[in-house]
C-alpha cells in the first residue's frame, strides 16, 4: 500500500497520522487519511484592490517553495495610527 505520507515527504514529515482499519471480506486493511487544512480569509490587510466575491475565490496551495511568490501577489499592507511619544501632546501619526 502506497502511503500518502510518502508523497508529501518532500514538504516535511507530517506530524499528524490518521489511520483506520477497514474490514473487507474477512481481511483487515489499514487506510491512511491525509491531513489537509483549508483556510479562507482576507490576508492582504488593507489591500487597495477590490476583492472578488467569495463565490469566485479559489484556494491557493501554499508550501515552502512558493510562499514568497504567493505573498507578493497578495501585496499585503497595513496602516494604523500610533501615539506620538516624541511630542509632548496627545497627537498621533500614521504608520504605513
Amino acid at each position: 500500500m502506497t502511503s500518502i505520507h510518502s508523497k508529501l515527504s518532500r514538504v516535511r514529515k507530517p506530524r499528524v497520522h490518521i489511520t483506520y482499519d477497514v474490514e473487507t471480506e474477512g481481511t483487515t486493511l489499514k487506510k491512511e487519511l491525509p491531513f489537509v487544512v483549508g483556510v479562507m480569509g482576507d490576508f492582504a490587510g488593507q489591500n487597495t484592490e477590490a476583492l472578488k466575491p467569495l463565490k469566485d475565490r479559489r484556494f491557493i496551495q501554499i508550501d515552502r517553495d512558493n510562499f514568497d511568490d504567493v505573498l507578493k501577489k497578495m501585496s499585503p499592507s497595513v496602516k494604523f495610527k500610533v501615539a506620538n511619544k516624541l511630542a509632548n501632546d496627545d497627537s498621533q501619526f500614521e504608520v504605513d
